[in-house]
């Protein structure tokens, strides 16, 4: 009986010192800091608290250069076409892990120059039933002076390369 009791223990220790390692592992690899590159194009649908409902395309290209990707850090450029709106917007965005803050303002001959704000975006990452990966992008923003009282909207983007 005794014998079959320090097994158990014996056992129980071991489960307990594979569970820390497992619990150290995958903690170090959560905080390692590599960033995820989230550069592509996306397909958008915003919803505008002014002016409603919109289709969108977002361009985002990852800036190297105001990276740093190893201690999880990105930034990134910003192209923004929304349908129905006779300028496109351009802006800018750094990242932390799986947050951006971001800047964006109309641009071109037509510009609002009124049309300019910041936002917040939540990325989240996942996978369909083949595989593939799924970035969506959840962005809630801000324009101070847009039509001289503010403005707000959400946006949810997906990935489309």
């Amino acid at each position: 009986m005794r014998r079959r009791c320090d097994a158990l223990k014996l056992l129980q220790e071991e489960f307990l010192m594979k569970k820390i390692l497992l619990s150290c592992f995958f903690s170090a690899l959560a905080s390692s800091g590599l960033a995820a590159d989230f550069s592509g194009f996306y397909k958008c649908e915003l919803l505008d608290n002014s002016d409603g409902y919109f289709a969108a395309t977002l361009a985002l290209k990852l800036n190297p250069a105001a990276s740093k990707t190893e201690r999880g850090y990105t930034s990134y450029d910003i192209d923004f076409h929304v349908t129905g709106i006779p300028y496109p917007y351009t802006g800018i965005a750094a990242a932390r892990g799986n947050d951006l803050a971001l800047y964006f303002e109309s641009t071109g001959e037509n510009k609002n120059p009124d049309d300019r704000g910041v936002g917040i975006v939540s990325v989240v990452m996942d996978q369909d039933k083949s595989g593939r990966e799924i970035v969506t992008l959840h962005k809630f923003y801000y324009e101070k002076s847009y039509k001289g009282s503010g403005n707000f909207g959400f946006e949810n983007c997906t990935r489309v390369n």
